[in-house]
């Protein structure tokens, strides 16, 4: 936590006084670290998913059980995501943030950041998803191909691959299951140790990489777009301390307090490193431990939420798209805006779970309702940032739809303090 503030704070300082630029040798310092820290996190999460994976759904051997479980895991990820697009249309359309830039400062801002734009466009149109696309990608080619690839985009199949693989080795005659559950459980139990050493340097990445975001955004293209900025962070706000408190309340007996006692250690992983995959692995472990949910819950609506479930993508998008109609002076009807919530909602489950993927999903939506692609531009001037919060709110809601999930398969969730 010292190291967050520390790191927003020096990130402020060196945009005020262009440090990096003046000391690329110190910015490459900081890269090296931040990226060191992420990548010993990546490192683990094919293995922890698949490991995970296979030992609860060996677990669970009972298809009808892990029927309730899947659906009432869906039910709670479309329904919170249906809410957070109606919490930011509703609030982008009352704030109406687009009408506080001026047209001078939106051309200047979409010129300085217009490559970047274009590499976003032709990335999201090379990729661009369907619900037939998502359920053909579902099906990995290769195992092995999905495992490997280095920006964890082909998480959904290997997560697919896992379960079929532990509901068949539930089927195995009684020895022979024993034996390699337990090989099973011993793996994922080094996992989980890794991750507690890993967890020990997290401080410093988190330092290097939140100041380097700072200084790189800037301080002035903030206060330009500071609007559509606020109006994402109260969706995000209201979403994460309204409406997962009032799944919380409703469905365990969890005093929402202690779920975020309980999650800080892995929402802070998710605001430091901007990427639900890498927050994934301390997740899991403090869902776990720390909220008494069993592997069996955990290690299936936790992976299939990091690659499904992001609410704060949901909420930015929507935002994005009616503050970019705003700025360009284009009328959305109702239609359009219905049109809005289920498209942010749909692109956000086709999002891969990393850093800034969400803003070149945007591409998929604006299209459609004719706003210029230029004002994605706009967007990623400030997106780092609002990136790290949204993040947040994701791998929040994936730890309170496990609780969630576990409390009403009759399992005692409750808040067990970490011991030092």
């Amino acid at each position: 936590m010292a190291a967050l503030f520390l790191g927003i704070a020096f990130g402020a300082a060196a945009d005020r006084a262009d440090l990096f630029t003046k000391l690329p040798s110190l910015q490459a310092l900081f890269l090296t670290v931040g990226a060191i820290f992420k990548n010993l996190i990546f490192m683990i999460i094919v293995p922890l998913v698949v490991f995970t994976l296979i030992g609860g759904m060996m677990g669970i051997g009972d298809l009808r059980k892990l029927g309730r479980i899947a659906w009432k895991t869906l039910a709670i990820y479309l329904a919170t995501a249906a809410v957070a697009c109606l919490i930011a249309v509703a609030l982008v359309n009352l704030a109406k943030p687009g009408s506080y830039v001026p047209a001078e400062t939106r051309d200047r801002i979409a010129n300085q950041y217009q490559k970047k734009q274009k590499e976003m466009v032709a990335d999201a149109a090379a990729v661009k998803p369907t619900l037939w696309t998502f359920f053909r990608d579902m099906v990995p080619t290769n195992v092995f191909s999905a495992a490997s690839d280095k920006d964890n985009r082909q998480m959904l199949p290997l997560i697919f691959f896992s379960i079929f693989f532990g509901l068949a080795a539930a089927s195995l005659e009684a020895g022979r299951r024993e034996r390699f559950a337990e090989f099973v459980a011993t793996i994922t139990d080094i996992m989980l140790r890794m991750i507690r050493v890993i967890m020990w340097i997290a401080p410093a990445g988190v330092f290097c990489l939140i100041s380097v975001s700072i200084a790189t955004t800037g301080l002035s293209v903030m206060g330009a777009l500071g609007a559509y900025a606020a109006v994402v962070i109260v969706g995000l706000l209201l979403h994460l301390f309204v409406v997962y408190q009032v799944v919380i309340r409703l469905m365990t007996k969890l005093k929402f307090g202690d779920f975020l006692r309980a999650s800080r250690p892995a929402l802070l992983t998710a605001f430091g490193t901007s990427s639900s995959a890498a927050s994934l692995p301390m997740n899991m472990e403090c869902v776990t431990k720390r909220l008494n949910v069993s592997s069996e819950v955990t290690s299936f609506v936790l992976p299939i939420g990091t690659t499904v479930n992001m609410d704060g993508t949901a909420i930015m998008q929507a935002v994005a798209t009616v503050f970019l109609a705003q700025l360009y002076s284009i009328d959305l009807t109702l239609a359009n805006q219905l049109f809005i919530i289920l498209m942010a909602m749909l692109a956000a489950i086709g999002t891969a779970p990393i850093p800034s993927a969400g803003i070149a999903m945007l591409f998929i939506i604006l299209g459609p309702l004719n706003i210029p692609l230029e004002g994605i531009a706009l967007i990623w001037a400030v997106d780092r940032p609002l990136d790290m919060a949204r993040t947040v709110v994701n791998v929040a809601g994936d730890g309170v739809a496990a609780a969630a999930v576990a409390a009403s398969e009759g399992e005692d969730v409750k808040y067990i303090p970490a011991v030092t």
